[in-house]
């Protein structure tokens, strides 16, 4: 399987991506932020979902 589809690396981004998303839900500046962490929260968790079944 090509490198970049290895577990490893693609549960880490998901890892930041619902990292970005926590501190889009809890800073006070901009609504649109705000709005988007959910969705962003959401797509990371589904993506972490997803990875953990691919091989080491």
């Amino acid at each position: 399987m090509a490198r970049t589809l290895r577990r490893g690396l693609m549960e880490n981004i998901a890892t930041v991506l619902i990292a970005i998303g926590f501190l889009m839900l809890f800073q006070p500046f901009a609504l649109s932020l705000y709005t988007y962490s959910f969705v962003t929260m959401l797509a990371g968790t589904a993506m972490f979902i997803i990875v953990s079944k691919f091989p080491e």
